[in-house]
């Protein structure tokens, strides 16, 4: 009996699964060395790499190439709809978690040396802006000119050949690792900082350990594997506006309850010093601050890259009837000044309230501890944190389901009993890092799956030129 390529992905996952379970601590030890040796051998290059990405999306974004459409229908969703898609999937609940905590951690990075709090924004910017979004929109513009332009499936393999060989589907197979391991990395932060959230204000004994954490996890799978099977249109997409909504109120208030000059003050300043920053912080690598470099902005990209294959697709899946130029700048700009302005609200103000000490401190302890420690500012410090452990919640349950649903294309198989399927792995392998929790641990074993994807996002993108010229 032949074993199909969906079967065999499974299996294959399913053994990773069943090892990060029963040998968790030793499996991601192992782990840990090969990507710190992998993070020191390539940092420059995967710098240089990911920064070329962004360089080609804007000059084809405004070239006369981005007059044309991808497909000749009309948009399935609004703009509002798409955009909240988009970004929900792709860094939604990174900005509740590092909102606070990197621009503060970042004071104190060997690369400010004057402790600037501009630089530290700057920084913390340079992780989620341009560059991150840059690396979205060159992978969803691949899948989507193919799919649209050429009417080939919407997977990895189509992006790259005609021929539907049964050898090329290992392409396929390596996206959707790196996607697993990928959401798995951001599902355990996240249930890192949930845990966090409710012993700051409900401290007890049940809330501590890992088997509260697994409990956590065990409810965001249930639901985001719920959704997953009610399809795009009703679970991702309703979501994504509710999460969009309740963002935009949360960064209202804390705005509105800061001062409100300062603030604005604070965003403008950041984004002319982020420019201003952005490249020599692109393109150079000082050796004494090689090991920080190494373990921030080159894992970020890496983590990025990992969700290329997921984020991409899933952008490309809403994106049918855009032109070309209207996908890249959107995806370029909407997210990054939302992201900007997000930092500048909450780390901003941070860094520049009379608490800055302790919050320092407790981002220090734990990343987990910044931004509960920051919202103890405001008298309504028990409704903030509410509202940002709800938002975390849909945040991530949005990513993880519009990730079961981008794995099932990716393997071809979009039925109920597989996307429940690949969520139970997601789920285990999730355990295994739960286990450690260890939020740095996690960004690093959530790159696993981004090394050997770079390629294949080189690859796409020497195909994706080549086809343009073609057409053109």
């Amino acid at each position: 009996m032949k074993i199909n390529f969906n079967n065999r992905s499974i299996i294959f996952t399913g053994l990773i699964a069943l090892i990060f379970l029963i040998f968790p601590s030793k499996t991601i030890d192992t782990l840990q060395v090969v990507i710190n040796f992998l993070l020191h051998t390539l940092d420059r290059p995967i710098l240089w790499l990911v920064s070329c990405i962004l360089m080609v999306c804007v000059g084809i974004a405004i070239s006369p190439l981005g007059k044309i459409k991808l497909g000749d229908e009309p948009p399935e969703f609004s703009t509002f709809s798409w955009v909240a898609m988009l970004f929900a999937a792709g860094m939604g609940s990174g900005l509740i978690f590092w909102g606070v905590a990197e621009p503060v951690y970042h004071l104190n990075a060997p690369i400010n040396t004057t402790h600037d709090p501009m630089l530290a924004l700057s920084i913390t910017n340079f992780h989620w802006g341009l560059h991150a979004w840059g690396i979205y929109a060159f992978s969803g513009l691949t899948f989507a000119w193919f799919a649209y332009k050429k009417g080939r499936e919407m997977d990895v393999v189509s992006s790259l050949t005609k021929k539907n060989n049964e050898a090329f589907k290992i392409l396929n197979f390596l996206g959707v690792i790196s996607i697993i391991f990928g959401v798995a990395g951001t599902l355990a932060n996240s249930i890192a900082l949930i845990q966090s959230g409710i012993e700051h204000y409900f401290s007890s004994s049940i809330t501590t350990g890992l088997a509260f954490r697994i409990v956590l996890l065990s409810l965001l799978t249930m639901i985001f594997t719920v959704s997953s099977i009610t399809g795009l249109k009703k679970g991702v997409k309703l979501l994504s506006d509710f999460n969009v909504v309740l963002a935009l109120l949360l960064l209202g208030i804390i705005f509105l309850m800061n001062n409100q000059l300062q603030t604005i003050q604070l965003f403008l300043s950041s984004v002319l010093s982020y420019l201003q920053e952005l490249p020599s912080l692109s393109f150079f690598i000082d050796e004494p601050n090689r090991p920080w470099s190494q373990s921030w902005s080159i894992i970020y990209f890496l983590w990025w890259i990992a969700w290329a294959p997921f984020t991409g697709l899933f952008i490309a899946r809403i994106s049918k009837g855009r032109s070309i130029r209207e996908f890249i700048l959107s995806i370029l700009i909407y997210p990054t000044l939302v992201s900007v302005l997000w930092f500048a609200v909450f780390g901003g103000n941070a860094m520049h309230s009379h608490q800055i000490e302790a919050i320092q401190s407790a981002v220090n302890e734990n990343y987990t501890f910044g931004l509960f420690t920051y919202l103890e500012l405001f008298d309504i410090a028990p409704l903030l944190g509410g509202i940002c452990i709800l938002l975390l919640i849909t945040f991530v349950i949005t990513s993880a389901d519009s990730a079961i649903y981008v794995t099932s294309m990716l393997t071809n198989n979009t039925s109920r009993i597989n996307k429940m399927t690949w969520a139970l792995l997601l789920y285990s392998i999730t355990i295994g890092l739960l286990y450690q929790n260890n939020v740095d641990l996690n960004k690093v074993i959530a790159i696993f799956g981004a090394f050997p994807f770079t390629l294949i996002l080189i690859l796409q993108g020497i195909s994706l030129m080549k086809s343009i010229i073609r057409n053109k």
